[in-house]
């Protein structure tokens, strides 16, 4: 049986906190959005940061999400890599990623690798190998944003990067082993904020799909440090387990 491994390389919203950094993952060899020093995190977490990522999917353009690319682009090149990079993003945002790394002159002769940036749509199949398949999926966000279905022999894990309750989540993610839900805030503590789920939105949903396991990540800073009271409220509305991970803790599924 082959496995999947996720990183949680960060999981704070927007705003980072002492313990959390801007929402980051690593699902084998793909990269989930890149804020900033994933190259460090990689290495932090025990991965050669060289090496281990062969596809980078940008779920949206909002800063939190993409702003690391360029420094992570200039390590790997100062490190040595040579092996291709595949660069997902949506066809909305293909200029503004060209322009965005045009202002560090970051074209494939000064990188000395092939960096392949692929233009896709919010309903397509973007990676499939004999292993591992991945599909996206439009969410609901305040500008066009993408979640990810990740498809092995034996697990099917679910990211919904940011977005606010919607239908698409609990189709794509029925059954799933994993759902990796954000929830930026709470009912609890903070109120809901528009654009953005909060933690008994996401156990909402997690419930509604059927899923084993949901982990909470995108977390409000204002929610760190109450990890425990928001498991107890996803409780009330998610019977499954529960998991409020920190950042670089890692789940084989």
């Amino acid at each position: 049986m082959k496995i999947v491994r996720i990183v949680f390389l960060g999981t704070s919203g927007a705003v980072s906190s002492t313990n959390r950094d801007n929402t980051s993952l690593l699902i084998d060899n793909i990269l989930i959005d890149c804020p900033g020093n994933v190259f460090g995190k990689l290495l932090k977490a025990g991965c050669d940061p060289v090496q281990t990522v062969d596809h980078l999917i940008i779920t949206h353009r909002h800063i939190d999400h993409v702003y690391g690319l360029p420094s992570f682009l200039e390590m790997i090149r100062l490190s040595g890599r040579k092996k291709p990079l595949y660069v997902y993003i949506l066809r909305e945002y293909f200029d503004f990623l060209e322009k965005f790394l045009s202002l560090f002159d970051l074209f494939e002769e000064k990188l000395g690798f092939t960096l392949q940036v692929v233009p896709i749509s919010e309903r397509q199949q973007v990676i499939n190998t004999d292993f591992i398949t991945v599909e996206c999926f439009p969410v609901c966000h305040s500008i066009k944003n993408i979640g990810l279905k990740i498809s092995s022999h034996d697990a099917l894990v679910v990211y919904t990067s940011d977005t606010q309750p919607c239908e698409t989540i609990v189709d794509f993610a029925k059954q799933a082993t994993v759902l990796i839900h954000e929830a930026t805030c709470s009912e609890l503590l903070t109120g809901p904020k528009e654009g953005h789920s909060t933690v008994e939105d996401a156990a909402r949903m997690a419930q509604q799909a059927g899923v084993k396991m949901l982990c909470l990540v995108h977390l409000g800073n204002e929610l760190d440090g109450q990890e425990e009271n928001l498991v107890q409220s996803a409780r009330k509305h998610f019977s499954g387990e529960i998991l409020v991970p920190k950042d670089f803790d890692k789940l084989v599924v």
